[in-house]
């Protein structure tokens, strides 16, 4: 954990500020956060994928920073207010994405960035590039691969416990740390896959039902900024089950090896400006519930590149966060890289903003309250360099993604485990029709709820009314809940 503050040239109230940097950051390998102070200059860094989390304040000549927000309220930064902008891009994405965050007066340095300041002022650059999806046409070997993977695995902390799911990911971890470090120690929730490929390679594995549905207000009550996904909630319950201080996950192996089944759709999803049309001319008739997956729908058909890639993963429409935030609506920020692929304009926006301000977020968040360290060994920036810049018809399959990891550790894994399914979603809106009703019930549709003071509350209710019926868009009824919950905490 790091903190301080910066005025009149003098730092005070530091926490874990070094005088040096360990190495030069192009050198630097795995998640951290940073602060090197060498008298004149401050200087932030924040690890290349973002798996620690850095924020700032600035006002007027004085600069606050700290590992999360909690901190830099008690060094005597001034929070703001709850920004409406950053609402919706909480709405669109459910999470909000930096460099903004949900308090006006705080600043998150994105992924891979470095902040100085000194009697210069303020400067916030990148320091490490991101490799540009499908900017390479050649495809690297298997063996090439595998010996980066393997690479990946040796500078692996051993002694922590591999977070397993039976995924392709996880399976993957798991077999290559046990390659490089003989039997090693798994857990996770009970999967009949999880038990084979534990049982295969021989490690020491311990399963925990999550009680997901029971952490819910705690897990969502503690986070730094509100975070819409339900994974989150199961997450936090299975590191709170886990007895082991560090934890492994594969987390980032999606993103790197275009392993998302929204990389196919992104893919294969027909181009058709008339289809698009008719699609969005559809939504404006059609039941309410089913509008803004049809407005998606439609964007999607009648776009290409980054435009579709958000199309396919926005929760509220553009229509629908202006009834419910009014002028404040906009479009978050997206990735910096240019590129034209469909599928290849889908990675780079998750390697950019999903993926560090999404996911890892949530990661971080359910490890700190579980008190675990965690770790993604395939957030290897040498790995990334390698898998990510071929085109996207090296990584996609007729049925499935991630050909690169499938085919590189095709001998260490049952076919079966290959060619598994991704895991689905959680089921929000089972939860939510079932034993989380009364919850929301009693936190959403009560005029005391803190939400109808930052929402309109007529589209707060008809949100309600038409994402819980049962082919409606549950995460919409799901992201109010969470933010409710969040809220409720912030203005104790």
């Amino acid at each position: 954990m790091i903190a301080g503050h910066l005025a009149g040239g003098k730092l005070d109230a530091q926490e874990g500020v070094r005088d040096a940097l360990p190495a030069p950051l192009g050198d630097l390998r795995g998640p951290f956060a940073l602060a090197v102070w060498d008298g004149a200059t401050l200087l932030l860094a924040r690890d290349a994928f973002g798996q620690r989390p850095l924020w700032y304040a600035q006002r007027g000549g004085e600069l606050w920073f700290a590992s999360d927000p909690q901190r830099l309220r008690a060094l005597g930064a001034p929070p703001g207010q709850i920004d409406r902008d950053a609402l919706s891009d909480y709405l669109e994405l459910l999470y909000v994405p930096a460099p903004a965050s949900i308090w006006s007066g705080f600043r998150k340095l994105p992924a891979g960035h470095l902040l100085r300041a000194g009697e210069h002022g303020v400067e916030v650059r990148r320091w490490f590039e991101l490799p540009v999806p499908g900017s390479g046409e050649k495809r690297p070997s298997r063996i090439a691969v595998r010996a980066r993977l393997e690479q990946v695995a040796r500078n692996a902390d051993r002694a922590a416990c591999v977070l397993l799911s039976g995924d392709l990911g996880s399976s993957a971890l798991l077999g290559l740390m046990t390659r490089k470090h003989g039997r090693v120690r798994s857990f996770g929730e009970p999967d009949p896959l999880a038990r084979r490929v534990a049982e295969r390679f021989r490690s020491a594995h311990a399963e925990a039902a999550a009680t997901a549905i029971d952490e819910l207000p705690e897990a969502l009550a503690v986070l730094a900024e509100p975070l819409g996904d339900p994974a989150l909630v199961e997450m936090a319950a299975r590191l709170k089950a886990a007895a082991c201080p560090s934890v492994l996950s594969a987390a980032g192996a999606d993103e790197l090896f275009a392993g998302h089944p929204r990389y196919l759709r992104a893919a294969r999803l027909p181009h058709s400006g008339r289809a698009g049309r008719a699609a969005g001319l559809m939504a404006t008739i059609a039941p309410r519930h089913h509008r803004g997956r049809l407005q998606r729908t439609a964007s999607a058909i009648g776009s290409k590149g980054a435009t579709r890639a958000r199309a396919l993963v926005e929760v509220f429409s553009l229509e629908e966060r202006r009834a419910l935030i009014g002028s404040h609506a906009r479009t978050a920020q997206g990735a910096t890289a240019e590129v034209e692929g469909n599928a290849d304009a889908a990675v780079a926006f998750d390697l950019e903003v999903a993926l560090p301000d999404g996911v890892l977020a949530g990661l971080h968040a359910a490890a700190a309250r579980a008190g675990v360290e965690f770790q993604a060994p395939f957030l290897d920036a040498s790995l990334a360099e390698l898998v990510v810049p071929p085109a996207a018809r090296h990584k996609l399959g007729r049925a499935h993604g991630a050909r690169l990891l499938r085919d590189a550790v095709a001998d260490l894994l049952p076919r079966d485990v290959l060619m598994a399914d991704p895991r689905p979603p959680p089921p929000a809106g089972a939860w939510l029709r079932g034993p989380l009703r009364p919850l929301l019930h009693d936190l959403l549709l009560a005029p005391s709820a803190r939400i109808r003071a930052l929402l309109d509350p007529r589209a707060i209710d008809e949100t309600l009314r038409h994402s819980l019926v049962p082919r409606g868009d549950a995460r919409q009824a799901w992201a109010l809940l969470a933010l409710e919950i969040w809220v409720r905490e912030q203005r104790r």
